[in-house]
């Protein structure tokens, strides 16, 4: 398995309709990309990227399109690696409050 992330894409606000589809089903050609979503809100459309080396290289890539504003990349990460990493910060945390009330 490769890096994976989501791209939230923000198209220009003068991309018709017609070439806002085009777009979607040129992405879904690329290899790297697992889906596209069209959605409404910040962004205009969500991206799930797999890349083997950058998921940074692909969303450049993609910002190359002429009918790009801008692309916001969140990569994914193991929920055990964020466990840990949240589980060593309020042990530390703890460690602190306990030193406090021993002094």
């Amino acid at each position: 398995m490769g890096l994976r992330a989501y791209l939230m894409v923000n198209c220009k606000d003068d991309v018709k309709h017609e070439d806002f589809r085009k777009a979607i089903l040129d992405l879904e050609d690329m290899i790297e990309v697992d889906f596209v979503d069209p959605v409404v809100g910040n962004c205009d459309m969500v991206i799930m990227v797999e890349a083997a080396v950058s998921v940074e290289k692909v969303a450049r890539q993609i910002a190359a399109n002429e009918w790009v504003e801008n692309v916001a990349i969140l990569k994914i990460v193991s929920i055990f690696e964020r466990h840990r990493t949240s589980k060593r910060e309020l042990l530390k945390a703890l460690q602190r409050e306990k030193e406090e009330v021993l002094t």
